[in-house]
Order: structure tokens, then sequence, then C-alpha cells
């Protein structure tokens, strides 16, 4: 059957685009098209990465780049994905539909291979190699191209969904585009094994650029769909020059500036600290992978002495950008609001680097979303009119989580790198995202035995890509601080040992490279030396009269409660007792809507003091402690294999960056004239209206809510596109008898 009768894309929906349905031939020109380009023009790397393959000619490169594009979606000349279109240009338009295992697309194509094109030598590109031994290098790649989406495809079975005729159109279609590239080839060194080794650790970001190629080369408004068959020779010029409009997608990288002291950063601060002193005078020029471990108390100076020592190693070459991972959204969104006045003195004035917050309810916040600014794909670098570009990110990055990282400077959620060293649907994009880029943790005492077994996996991940890890901390035990430097040990394949402290040794400051260790203590600031007298109250009233006692001196107090319900209780019990006036008492907890948990939070402001909370105890049983450590190992990601097909076959189908118990999401809705309305107000209302909670809480407590059903629930979630098996709409009124209120959140029968 000829190549023209297979399609690629369809319209599905879309008023304009082009034809209804685009040539699958085309489609995968275009991918290639875009590839070519993402090389020429070393986009995220992708010319470098092929250099360190053996590929040392650029155009060489790039030919063979967009070559192993064109295999991307063979799998879509399977007539079981085939049929899911019909039009009266295609053959199949008449035929009956057959009944097919539910296979994805990436995974047929990976089978297509394996069954019948690896017995097709005259598609290999010339070699000296065997056929024997170009068939075994030719394996290595299809894992990266067919694994197009997120993650690589299965091993399976020949299965009927190819028809001979379909066999013979994909081998047809390969043959006909091999003679665009008259360049490639396949190294020796290939099938070597230190060739082997290298591809596999590359793999992963490669894998990436393919998902990017795909991800851009399937936009209608740059390759509008095209049913007119044509030479393949002359679609392919035309797809070059739509590709070379499309690039403009990706953001140009930003130059980093010179460092030239703290004032860069921060021009505010006169007198270091004796930690950013020492962030100021570590000998960073040394190769490789380091490990920066920043003890010390809170006022220290941590997160500018990070990143005073971030902007060095940048400004050295060792890094184009960062990521700030917190352990929460409420700490992001702080240090997101705080890193938006620096971010900008890490690169030059003319460049256009990108700010991103990254975590899973970043819409929600207003600065982020003022921060967005669209670049437009017809070459021009004016930016938004109502927004300077010099104070935003590219709309490219903002408009996924998958991608969020790849932007230069990233702010958000620890669980958002994590995710990179997890099994998740595209942690290959994560990976490329840190590649080259500082990975900045903070408050890493806070990780529990589960998320520090994660932490240490990312790590020596970060140490074997040879990148830096700057980790900061209250304080940590000996035990953490061995696991973290073996992490980097592991990853840098060198014997490094922790340091062993004394009780005395803090603040501390470490320094690991692939060569030595660098420990020391830090001076502690003048200001922030303190002595905290701990003591213990035996019963709640006591706890209520030192709360008095402390009102009555014109101080702050905090009361921190192991339940929500306990809060809640405590909260009104206080309240009557009106021994704090009702509007110097503040309740907060996770029971709060999104809109009202920012309203609580905004009370604290850069020039406000944070009360200091105390430290998590160790008092978790030890079992659980190493279970977690273990369970969580079992979750990290084997990267030795590389990015293929044995990897898939071990990924589960749920995981999650944090123990914890499944969570329900709700929404809350006011009826307004029988019209169901947002419980927030203004932008992205509905997300600011969202709360979860624990789902052992929900079982006990649903049918103490008046919620959403019937026709208005049907039709709420045809407007939210909510699945209405899952989704929970509850209804808000002004009446404690609701089970919400601003004051007190979720509080379900509590409120009678």
């Amino acid at each position: 059957m000829s190549i023209y009768h297979y399609w690629g894309k369809s319209r599905r929906g879309e008023t304009d685009g082009g034809d209804d349905y685009h040539l699958l031939c085309w489609h995968s020109l275009d991918v290639a098209a875009v590839g070519y380009w993402m090389v020429i023009n070393n986009i995220y790397f992708i010319d470098h990465y092929l250099k360190k393959l053996g590929i040392q000619d650029k155009e060489q490169a790039a030919q063979f780049f967009a070559w192993i594009l064109c295999w991307h979606d063979i799998g879509k000349f399977a007539h079981s994905f085939q049929q899911l279109y019909r039009h009266e240009a295609l053959n199949i338009f008449n035929e009956p539909t057959r009944h097919y295992e539910k296979i994805a697309h990436t995974t047929l194509g990976y089978m297509l291979w394996n069954s019948w094109l690896s017995e097709c030598p005259e598609l290999f590109p010339p070699s000296s190699l065997s056929v024997r031994k170009s068939k075994r290098v030719m394996a290595l790649w299809m894992p990266v191209t067919t694994g197009h989406h997120g993650r690589p495809p299965e091993a399976i079975q020949e299965l009927d969904h190819f028809r001979q005729q379909d066999k013979d159109a994909a081998r047809d279609f390969l043959l006909r585009i091999k003679a665009l590239f008259p360049l490639i080839t396949l190294p020796e060194a290939w099938d070597e094994d230190e060739g082997i080794d290298q591809f596999q650790q590359l793999s992963w970001f490669i894998s990436a650029a393919v998902v990017l190629a795909d991800w851009t080369g399937s936009a209608s408004r740059y390759f509008p769909r095209t049913a007119e068959k044509m030479p393949v020779d002359t679609y392919w010029q035309q797809a070059l020059a739509k590709a070379q409009t499309a690039i403009t997608l990706f953001p140009s990288a930003a130059n980093v500036s010179a460092f030239t002291g703290i004032e860069t950063l921060f021009p505010f601060i006169q007198h270091p600290t004796p930690l950013q002193q020492k962030a100021l005078e570590l000998d960073i020029n040394v190769d490789g992978a380091q490990l920066f471990i920043l003890e010390d108390v809170t006022g220290a100076g941590k997160t500018e002495a990070a990143l005073i020592l971030a902007h060095r190693l940048m400004a050295a070459g060792k890094a184009q950008g960062l990521y700030f991972g917190l352990p929460t959204m409420a700490t992001a969104n702080a240090m997101f609001e705080r890193m938006a006045n620096t971010w900008l003195a890490l690169y030059q004035p003319d460049s256009r680097p990108s700010l991103i917050l990254a975590h899973s309810a970043r819409r929600l916040m207003d600065r982020f979303n003022q921060s967005i600014w669209s670049v437009t794909l017809s070459g021009t670098e004016e930016p938004d009119e109502a927004q300077p570009y010099s104070q935003g990110c590219a709309a490219w990055f903002a408009d996924s989580n998958k991608k969020a990282l790849l932007a230069e400077v990233g702010v958000g959620t620890l669980d958002q790198a994590m995710m990179a060293v997890m099994p998740f649907k595209h942690n290959n994009l994560r990976l490329l995202g840190l590649s080259n880029k500082i990975l900045l943790a903070d408050e890493i005492h806070a990780c529990d035995a589960w998320m520090s077994r994660i932490l240490e996996g990312l790590i020596e991940r970060q140490a074997s890509n040879g990148n830096a890890t700057i980790l900061l901390s209250a304080t940590l035990s000996q035990q953490q601080r061995d696991k973290l430097v073996a992490a980097f040990s592991r990853g840098v394949r060198r014997s490094v040992q922790a340091p062993l402290l004394g009780h005395d040794d803090y603040p501390w400051l470490t320094q690991v490279t692939q060569t030595e260790l660098i420990s020391q203590r830090v001076d502690t600031r003048k200001e922030v030396e303190r002595c905290v007298d701990i003591g213990w109250l035996h019963s709640e009233e006591a706890c209520l009269e030192r709360i008095g006692e402390a009102v009555e001196k014109g101080n702050c107090i905090a009361w921190i409660r192991n339940s929500v319900d306990d809060a809640i209780r405590i909260y009104r019990q206080l309240q009557l007792s009106k021994v704090v006036a009702t509007e110097n008492l503040l309740l907060f907890h996770s029971r709060f809507a999104f809109h009202d948990r920012q309203r609580i939070e905004s009370v604290y402001g850069e020039d406000v003091n944070m009360p200091v909370g105390f430290a998590k105890t160790e008092q978790l049983q030890e079992g659980k402690f190493y279970c977690d450590r273990a369970f969580a190992g079992q979750m990290l990601l084997n990267f030795a294999p590389g990015y293929c097909a044995e990897i898939s076959d071990s990924l589960p189908e749920k995981m999650s960056t944090r123990l914890a118990e499944e969570s329900v999401t709700l929404w809350l809705a006011k009826i307004v004239d029988s019209v169901v309305t947002p419980y927030a107000s203004g932008e992205h209302a509905w997300e600011m209206s969202v709360l979860r909670v624990r789902q052992s809480w929900w079982n006990k407590h649903k049918d103490e809510f008046e919620k959403l059903d019937g026709e208005p629930l049907r039709k709420w979630c045809a407007q939210q596109h909510q699945d209405k098996d899952f989704a929970t709409v509850i209804v808000v009124t002004d009446f404690a008898a609701c089970g919400y209120s601003a004051n007190e959140g979720l509080i379900g029968m509590m409120g009678e």
C-alpha cells in the first residue's frame, strides 16, 4: 500500500490548521526537520550530546538526529491505529472495523522494529560495522525514538496489528527518506563497551529531545495538515523551512553574568555573614560534580550563601541555571517572591532568562501569572507590550509541569525534581531540565525517610551527570550527612567519607568533590546566637495560661497541635475565653481552600519575623524508618540500562514522591440565583476554591455536607472537564452548619 494512504494527524475538531488530516509521512518529516534545527542551534545541548557520542560534525549530527526521528511514529502504520480515523481519500475508508488489543503506537513501533524492520539491513545507515553489529546499534536507538510519549516502549511479542501491506509501507517510507540524509553513519564506537555506556548515560537526555521535537512538530500552527501527495524530497524542503520558524518556540539560552562580588546579587548586603563569607572564599575551580552542605541557624543567610555559590559556579561555566527545591508549596511560593527580585542578576542585562514556579498549584500565584509572556514565533524578539521582557518567563515553559524544569531558573517543590529519578511519565524531560543545572534543596532536615532516600537518588544522579548540588539545612544528624555524601560518592564513582562531627561542631559547611572533602566549622553571627530554653507543660490548662501570659506582655505565641480538629477546638476555646482578641487570633491548617490559605499566609511578609518552629522530633519507629527507605529505594529508577524497554517493564502504575495516605479533591461552590458559582472570586476562581483532605477523613465525614448532585453536578463536570463519578462539589453558605468557614476551614459537624 502507498505511503500516501496513511494518516498521522487529524483535525480533531480544529477549525483551522490545514486539511482534514496530515499524512503520516509528512508528520514524520515535520518532526525530523525540527530535530535537524535543534541540533544546528544546539537547543538543550542536543548537539553537545551527539558530539559526546562521537559525531563531531554538526551537519552530520543534525542529519542523523533528523533521520532517527523519522522512525518515531512507525507504529502508526499499524492497521489498529489507522482505523481510528477514516476518510474517503484513505484506503481504509470502507473497511469493516477490526478489534485489536489496545496497545500504544509507541510500543507498536518498537514491536515493528523487533519483528520486521530489524531484518531489513537496507534501511540501516552506511557503516564499517557488520550487519549484525549495525542491528545491535540500531536496537539501542529504537526505544529512544519510538518511546517519544514520556516513557520507553514495552517489549512485547509480535501481534497482528500490522498487516503485510502495512509493514511494506513502513519499510518503503524509511527507504525513501534515507536518501535525504547522505551523511548518516553508525560509528564503530557505538558497538564498543565504552560507547554503549556513554550512550546509555546520554539516552535519557536525547529521548527528552525527541519528545520536544515531536511536540513542536505536531503543532498545526507551524505545520498545517497536508493531505497532498508529493515527492518526499519536495516536502522535506518545505518542512525544513517551517521548522526553522517553529524552533523559535524554544527560548534562546541566556548568557550568565560575571560574578563580581556579593553586591552582584545582593546590593543591600554591606557585611556578609560568616557563612556567606565562606561561600565567597571556597575554591570551586575543580572539574566535575560538587556537593555543598550548608548547616546553620535561621537568620545566618543560608539562602544568600547558596545563591552566591550558585552564581559563582554558573559564572565559571559549570552550569547554565539552577532549580531551587523546597519542601512545600507555601515555602516555594515565598521563595519565588523572594527570588523574583534577584534572579535577573544571574544573567547579562541583554539576556532573556525564564523564572518558573514549578508545583501543582503554581497557576494560582498571581505574581507567577503576571510573569508569563508569550514568545511570538515569527522571529521577533518583542515581548508582550504589557510586561517588560526582563521580568517574565516564556509561556512555552509555563504551560506544563512536565517541562517547567527546562527554564533557566526554577523555584518549586523538591518533588518536581525528585520525579526525575522516579518512574514518572516524562521523567526524561525533568532530567534534561536538570542537566547543566545546579540543584539547591532547602530545609532538607524536613525530609522523612522516604523523601530522604529519593533525595539521595537525585543527588547521585546529579553527580553522575557532573552537576553541582547545594543542600541547606538547620542541622543534620551524622547518619543523614553520611548518606548524602555516600550518594554523591556513588554518582562520581569515588569513595568519599563524610566527616565525623562532634557535639559542638555547628554551624558547619561541607564541600565534596571527586577528589577531596573539605569540612569546616563556620562562625555564628552574633545577632543570631541564641539560647533556647525547653520546658514541659503537662496540661492544656497550663498551655492556655502560658498563652495568656505571652499576650499580656505583648508577645506572639504559637500552639502547634497534632490534628486539625484539635487546632479548631483550641481556637474556639481561646475565642470564648477572650484571652486573645479575636482579631489577633489566627487558625491555620491543611483544610482551607487555596483562596483562604493565601489570605492567611499573606499575613507574613518579608518585613515580619516568622515565629521559629520546633524541629521535628525523631520519634518515628525504627522499623517504619527502614521500611520507608527500602520502599523508596525500589521506586528509584535504574539508569544503567539507558532509556530502553527493560525500564518500562518495571514501572508501577501509581507512585508518589511522598509516603502519605491518599487524598480527595473537593471543590467549594455557592448557589447564587440557582447558578453554581465558585467559592472564591477573581482569576482561576474554581482552582482557588479547591482543597484536599485525607481519604479516611472524608469517608468518615462526607455525609455531613451538602453536595452538588444530579443534573447540576453533571453540568458542572461538563464545564470544568471533570469526571462526574469522582468529582465532589461542596455547597457553601453563610451559615456555620454548611461545614466550611473562611476562619476555620473545612470542619463538618464541628460547626454545629
